[in-house]
C-alpha cells in the first residue's frame, strides 16, 4: 500500500508539472494564470514528499504507474536518483511560489505566460531525466531540459541575454553529442538499451573502450556542470535568466549533471584506470580555484553567484574523483567519505545557492541594478530579508554550522585521516587535494564576505538603495525558508546521511552516517556544533540585554577630521577585491584602464579621470579564442576550395580515387 502511494505520488508529480506547461499559455489572465503555478507548486511538492518517503522507507526502485513500454522507455525512481529528485522538486516548489510575485513585478521585461510555461517544461525535463532508465529516455529528457533552459536564458529578449543563450546552446549541444557518443558506445549502437544492459556491456568490453566512454560522459556532464574549460557559458547564462530560473539552473540543473556522472562513472562503468580518476580530480580542483577567484573579484551580484557555482561544482567533482581514485587504491573508507561528502554538498549547494539567487533577484529589483557598487545600506532598510541573506551567505562561505560547511569538513577530515601508511605518490595526490580545497575555501569566504558586506552594510551608494524596503512576503518568505533549510540541513547532517542510505550506493564497505560526518579520531557532531554556535550567539544577546548600560553609551558619528562622511569614502566591491586582483592578476585577467576626459573644451588643464576595470577569463584568452581563430583560419582556407574551377575539382576526384585504390590494395 505504501509503495502504491509513492508510485501514485511520483506519477502525479510528473503529470501536474507537465500540465502546468500548456495551462500557462491557455490561461493568460492574471488569476487563471496562477492556476498553472498552482499545478507546479502542488506537483513538485508531491514529488518531493514521495521521494522522501521512498528514501525513508527504503523501498528501492519505484516504477511510475504509467509505463511507456511500447517505446522501450520506462521511468522509475532509483535509490541514487531519490535525493536528487527531492532536491529538484523542493527547490522548484519554492521557486514557483517566489515566481508568482517576482514575475508580476517584472512583467514589463518578460512575456509572463511564456516564462511560466517554459519554466514548468524545464522542471519536467529535470524530473524525467532523473527518472529515466534507458539511454533514449535519458537523452530525450536531457534535451527537453536543455532546450527549455536555453529559451529561459533569453526571456527578457535583450541583446546580452541572446548572446549568452547562444553560447549556452552551443556548449549544451556539444555536451549532448558527447553523451550520445558515450551511450551508443556502451550500448553497441542500440539507443533503446537500458542502464542495466549498458552496465553489462561495460563489464565485457575492453578497458580502452570503457575508458573512452567514460571520457565522453565526463565531457558531456562536465560541460553541463560548468567545469573548466567548458564553463564559459555558466557565468554568462545564469545571470541573464530571471532570478527564479537562475536558482533552478544553478541550484538544481547542475546537480542533474552530477547525478548523470555518478550514474555512469560509479554504477554503469565498473572500473576505471587511475588516470581517469586523477583527471576528474584535477579538473575539479582547477574549476574550484578559478571559480572562487572570479567570484572574489566580480562586481555583479549574479555573476558572483554564478562563479561561486563553478567553484562548488568543482569541489563536488574533486570529491567524486577522490572517491574513484581511493577505490582504485584500496582506500575504501576514504572512498565512502568522499562520496558521502559530494552527495551531501550537492544537497547543501542546491539549498543555499537557490536562496542566494532568489535573494539577488529581490535585491536587483529593489535597487534597479545588479552592480554591487550601486548598493549598500540595505540591511537597515530590509532587516528581516537581510538576516536570511546573511545565513545563506554564511552557508555559501562554508562556515559552521551551516550546510555548506559539513560536506567540505567531511572531505577534509577524510583526507587527513587517510594520509598515514599509504604510498608516497598517493599521499602526494591527497595532500594536493587537501591544500587546494583549503585554499578554495578561504577564497570562498572572501567572496561571500564581499557579497554580503558591500551590498548590505555601510551607507547607500545610490538613490534606489536609499529608497529600498522589505520585499513582498511572497518574495521574502521563500528566501527565509531556504535560509532555515540551510541551517537545519547542517545541524541534522547525520540524520540526513542516514536516510540517504549511502552504504547501498558505495560498492565496497559501509560506514555509519555519524562516522562519516565526524571522521575517524574526531568527536565533531553537527547537531552539537549547531547548538554550540547558536547557543553562544543567544548568550551574547542576553548578556548585551542585561549587562549593558545604555545610559552610559553615547552614539556619535565617526570622526573624519571635521569633514562630513558620505558613501564615497567607504569600501566598494572593486576596492575590497583589490588584493585578489593583484596577486592573481594573470589568472583572473583583469585589465586596468584610466580614461581622461577634459572638463571643458577650452581648458586642457582641468581633467576628470576615471579608472575602468575590465576582465577576460584566462580560459577565454588562452584556450577558447585560439581555438576560435584556428577554426576561422581553417574555414578561410577551405573557402579557397570552392573556387569554381572545374580543373581543380577534377584533380580532387583523381586524388580521392588514387587514395581509395591505395587503401584497397
Amino acid at each position: 500500500m505504501q509503495l502504491s502511494l509513492i508510485q501514485a505520488g511520483l506519477t502525479a508529480c510528473l503529470v501536474a508539472t507537465f500540465i502546468a506547461f500548456p495551462l500557462a499559455f491557455l490561461l493568460r489572465k492574471g488569476l487563471l494564470r496562477r492556476l498553472s503555478n498552482g499545478f507546479l507548486v502542488i506537483g513538485t511538492g508531491i514529488g518531493a514528499l514521495s521521494a522522501m518517503a521512498s528514501m525513508t522507507l527504503k523501498t528501492g526502485a519505484v516504477p511510475l504507474l504509467p509505463v511507456i513500454a511500447s517505446f522501450g522507455v520506462t521511468f522509475r525512481l532509483t535509490p541514487l536518483a531519490a535525493p536528487f529528485f527531492v532536491v529538484v522538486n523542493l527547490v522548484a516548489c519554492i521557486a514557483a511560489i517566489y515566481a508568482m510575485r517576482y514575475v508580476d513585478e517584472n512583467r514589463d521585461a518578460y512575456d509572463v505566460p511564456s516564462l511560466h510555461g517554459v519554466t514548468a517544461l524545464f522542471i519536467f525535463g529535470m524530473q524525467a531525466t532523473l527518472l529515466a532508465t534507458s539511454a533514449l529516455g535519458f537523452m530525450v529528457s536531457w534535451e527537453i531540459m536543455s532546450l527549455s533552459s536555453f529559451t529561459l536564458v533569453m526571456a527578457d529578449r535583450s541583446t546580452a541575454s541572446r548572446k549568452a543563450a547562444m553560447l549556452y546552446f552551443v556548449m549544451a549541444h556539444l555536451g549532448a553529442l558527447s553523451l550520445m557518443a558515450g551511450f551508443l558506445l556502451l550500448a553497441a549502437g542500440n539507443p533503446l538499451a537500458d542502464f542495466a544492459a549498458l552496465a553489462a556491456n561495460a563489464r565485457t568490453m575492453p578497458l580502452r573502450e570503457a575508458t573512452l566512454a567514460f571520457a565522453f560522459f565526463f565531457v558531456g556532464f562536465g560541460s553541463k556542470a560548468g567545469l573548466v574549460p567548458l564553463h564559459t557559458w555558466l557565468p554568462e547564462a545564469h545571470p541573464q535568466a530571471p532570478s527564479h530560473v537562475s536558482a533552478l539552473m544553478s541550484g538544481v540543473m547542475l546537480k542533474v549533471a552530477v547525478y548523470g556522472f555518478i550514474l555512469c562513472a560509479f554504477l554503469i562503468i565498473p572500473s576505471l584506470p587511475a588516470a581517469a580518476a586523477l583527471t576528474v580530480m584535477g579538473i575539479g580542483l582547477i574549476s574550484a580555484v578559478f571559480g572562487a577567484l572570479h567570484a572574489a573579484v566580480d562586481t555583479d551580484i549574479k555573476r558572483t553567484l554564478a562563479w561561486s557555482s563553478v567553484e562548488n561544482l568543482g569541489l563536488i567533482f574533486l570529491m567524486l574523483g577522490t572517491s574513484l581514485y581511493a577505490r582504485g587504491q584500496g582506500l575504501h573508507a576514504l572512498a565512502a567519505v568522499a562520496f558521502a561528502a559530494a552527495l551531501f554538498h550537492c544537497i547543501a549547494h542546491a539549498i543555499f545557492k537557490s536562496g542566494l539567487f532568489l535573494s539577488a533577484g529581490a535585491i536587483a529589483h529593489a535597487v534597479h541594478t545588479r552592480s554591487l557598487e550601486r548598493m549598500g545600506g540595505l540591511a537597515k532598510r530590509m532587516p528581516t530579508f537581510s538576516g536570511a541573506f546573511l545565513v545563506l551567505a554564511l552557508a555559501g562561505a562554508a562556515l559552521p554550522p551551516f550546510a555548506g560547511f559539513i560536506g567540505e569538513w567531511m572531505y577534509l577530515s577524510g583526507l587527513v585521516a587517510s594520509l598515514h601508511g599509504i604510498a608516497p605518490a598517493t599521499q602526494a595526490v591527497l595532500v594536493l587535494a587537501l591544500v587546494g580545497t583549503a585554499f578554495t575555501a578561504g577564497i570562498a569566504v572572501f567572496a561571500m564576505v564581499k557579497l554580503f558586506s558591500i551590498s548590505q552594510l555601510g551607507a547607500s551608494r545610490s538613490a534606489a538603495a536609499e529608497a529600498a524596503h522589505e520585499p513582498n512576503d511572497a518574495i521574502r518568505l521563500p528566501v527565509i525558508v531556504l535560509a532555515a533549510l540551510a541551517a537545519l540541513t547542517g545541524a541534522f547532517a547525520s540524520q540526513i546521511l542516514g536516510v540517504l542510505g549511502l552504504g547501498s550506493l558505495i560498492m565496497n564497505g559501509t560506514m555509519s552516517s555519524e562516522t562519516i560526518v565526524t571522521g575517524r579520531g574526531t568527536s565533531l557532531s553537527p547537531l552539537v556544533l549547531a547548538l554550540a554556535v547558536f547557543g553562544t550567539l543567544l548568550l551574547s544577546l542576553i548578556a548585551k540585554r542585561f549587562l549593558s548600560r545604555p545610559s552610559k553609551e553615547r552614539v556619535y558619528q565617526t570622526w573624519n577630521c571635521g569633514q562630513p562622511i558620505n558613501a564615497h569614502m567607504e569600501y566598494t566591491a572593486t576596492a575590497f577585491s583589490a588584493p585578489i586582483r593583484f596577486f592573481f592578476r594573470n589568472l583572473v585577467g583583469v585589465r586596468k584602464t584610466v580614461v581622461t576626459i577634459p572638463t571643458t573644451k577650452g581648458n586642457s588643464f582641468l581633467l576628470k579621470r576615471e579608472m575602468l576595470l575590465t576582465g577576460r577569463s584566462f580560459w577565454e584568452s588562452h584556450v577558447h579564442e585560439p581555438i576560435s581563430r584556428g577554426f576561422h583560419g581553417l574555414g578561410n582556407w577551405a573557402r579557397r576550395v570552392q573556387s569554381g574551377s572545374i580543373q581543380l575539382y577534377l584533380l580532387f576526384i583523381l586524388v580521392a580515387l588514387a587514395a581509395t585504390l591505395c587503401i584497397a590494395i
